[in-house]
């Protein structure tokens, strides 16, 4: 529980999992909360919530509206592999 605690003590914390590359960067600037995933020091995932504190009008609504994405590792890996794949070098 301290690294969930570690975030909300200033306006940008990181945090580290023992035993893996993963990272996660936290900032909040000007009510603007920015999460961002690095894994192997690159960054993956990165999501920003704008006006992040503004209230909610009814609130007990918004989960309705929720927004929950999946990011899959090994078919990013594959894209990226693939695109690097498909580049002629020859074309500069």
């Amino acid at each position: 529980m301290s690294d969930v605690t570690r975030l909300c003590e200033g306006p940008a914390s990181r945090l580290e999992f023992p035993g893996t590359d993963l990272t996660v960067l936290v900032e909040l600037n000007n009510g603007e909360l920015s999460i961002r995933v690095d894994k192997a020091s690159t960054c993956v995932y990165r999501v920003v919530l704008e006006q992040a504190t503004a209230p909610i009008d009814n609130a007990w609504l918004a989960d309705v509206f929720r927004r929950d994405d999946r990011v899959k590792l090994r078919e990013l890996s594959a894209d990226v592999e693939e695109y690097v794949d498909s580049l002629n070098i020859a074309q500069g």
